[in-house]
């Protein structure tokens, strides 16, 4: 027995001994059966000479943006602002490598397959939305993929992660940019100084010119908007502000009177009004002239007008009704009806933009003879008709459509000689009877139609103008719920609509 024990331990003991060596292969085997897949930037693959020892260079702008080398040193600190970005782009689909393809397969993956992913890094230079420079460098980041060896390690790359790749690239190209853009802006200081224009028409051929894509433009811009005369420089200005970046660096006495679309501007404004077009046909056509909300605002529309520019306006003279009319917001429903029926004056006569409150109240009419009668009279409180409704419990008891039904059905006791009572009113036409007797139900409980119409001294001409009303101007109102649940036993349209109201 003693004997046997000692040869079960021994046995255990040799077994255990090979555990960490069986652990070890198995690693092994783990590690080279899983394969990878390596990113590796190819500098070769660089398509631009080597740069040219630059240090700095001085330029006739301010650098913004989020990319700001400080090797543009700016000629002055008032230089117009140009917009400095860097971006990274895959330029076309990788090609399919056959050869790579078939080591790799013949192989069984111990080759690992190997693609050339294609980049630009973009370096530009933008003025108003125009690029005045721009340095393109191409290369590409080699990707090594192998299912079952590591083999793609052996080239050192980034495992898994392209990105840490295209860091690395753009690293190590920025001074391929840097003599790109720098040499880009001796030459385009040679050719402005070699042009030198002075003249309005000089300055005008030049943009036109070399000067369309230059970082000089901006520079030639401000010497055109010097030219202008003393004694009609709107004119001037006006003639020139098709020009590109042109309207941006004018001062704010003369950009006021030429932001907005063609026809709208303020100058444009100004010339209707001598010639006798009435202020309110100006101010319809504003509210008509507003770009369609799902296309966005357009540039051609009042962007960039500030309240700096209505006051220069407003002091001018220019009606206050069409200069607050000079904005991005977009009309109300209710201005552009207000609009459309010519009510945009006041008591004098004096052209104006009523105020969200005044629109509210053109949604109601003064009297009773409206297609839909308001639960509330002009002193703001409830009809004496929605009271009675209230005191009677309608809309609570009785319920709405196939519940006003059901009890006027039950006070007649007609719902015993009905058979298939439940379906009946749970289907089409129990629900259209429901409505039907339920709102005669409703308007008997409130006093009939003859007393509904005498307490009532408000009314509306449609149930969209009847919803948005009771909404916007009750709705904080601690009634507004009763008054609602009564007045909807009479129109049930009224639920939807309320539904609509934003």
């Amino acid at each position: 027995m003693k004997f046997r024990r000692s040869q079960n331990s021994a046995g255990e003991i040799h077994a255990s001994a090979f555990q960490p060596g069986k652990a070890l292969l198995s690693l092994v085997m783990v590690a080279l059966l899983t394969g990878c897949q390596v990113y590796q930037f190819d500098r070769n693959s660089v398509s631009a000479p080597d740069p040219s020892p630059y240090g700095t260079g001085t330029v006739p702008f301010t650098v913004v943006g989020d990319e700001r080398p400080d090797w543009l040193v700016p000629e002055s600190a008032g230089a117009p602002e140009v917009v400095v970005t860097r971006t990274t782009e895959k330029t076309e689909t990788s090609d399919f490598e056959f050869l790579s393809f078939l080591g790799y397969m013949v192989s069984l993956t111990l080759i690992p397959y190997h693609e050339e992913i294609p980049f630009s890094d973009v370096y530009a230079l933008t003025w108003q939305g125009e690029t005045l420079l721009e340095s393109r460098i191409n290369y590409s980041i080699d990707n090594y993929f192998s299912v079952y060896f590591p083999t793609p390690l052996l080239f050192l790359g980034s495992q898994g992660d392209q990105d840490a790749e295209k860091a690395v690239a753009r690293a190590y190209i920025t001074d391929y940019h840097k003599a790109n853009v720098l040499t880009a802006i001796d030459q385009q200081r040679i050719e402005f100084e070699r042009f030198n224009p002075q003249t309005a028409e000089e300055i005008a051929a030049y943009l036109s010119g070399p000067g369309a894509n230059s970082v000089y433009r901006p520079s030639a811009v401000l010497r055109l908007i010097d030219q202008a005369p003393e004694t009609s420089a709107l004119a001037y200005h006006a003639a020139n502000s098709h020009i590109a970046g042109y309207l941006d660096l004018l001062p704010v006495r003369y950009q006021a009177w030429l932001i907005g679309p063609d026809g709208l501007r303020g100058i444009d404004l100004e010339n209707q009004l001598t010639e006798g077009v009435e202020a309110d046909q100006l101010l319809v056509q504003m509210l008509n002239a507003y770009p369609d909300q799902t296309q966005g605002i357009q540039s051609g529309y009042y962007t960039g007008m500030t309240q700096d520019h209505r006051e220069v306006l407003k002091e001018a003279g220019l009606p206050e009704g069409l200069v607050d009319r000079m904005t991005n917001e977009a009309p109300s429903a209710q201005l552009l009806a207000a609009a459309r029926t010519g009510k945009l004056r006041d008591e004098n006569g004096n052209i104006r933009i009523p105020s969200k409150a005044e629109l509210l109240e053109q949604l109601v009419r003064n009297d009773n003879q409206g297609q839909y009668l308001s639960p509330y009279t002009s002193d703001d409180v409830l009809a004496e008709w929605v009271n009675s409704a209230i005191n009677a419990n309608i809309g609570a008891t009785v319920g709405t459509g196939v519940g006003a039904a059901a009890g006027a059905y039950m006070g007649e006791k007609a719902l015993e000689q009905v058979p298939f009572v439940g379906s009946f009113l749970g289907g089409a036409v129990g629900a259209e009877v429901g409505k039907s007797v339920g709102r005669e139900t409703a308007i008997n409980a409130s006093g009939g139609w003859e007393a509904i119409r005498a307490s009532s001294d408000r009314s509306f001409d449609n149930i969209h103008s009847m919803a948005r009303y009771l909404r916007e101007k009750y709705e904080h109102t601690g009634n507004f719920s009763d008054a609602i649940n009564a007045t909807q036993q009479i129109y049930p349209e009224l639920a939807e609509a309320l539904a609509q109201v934003r």
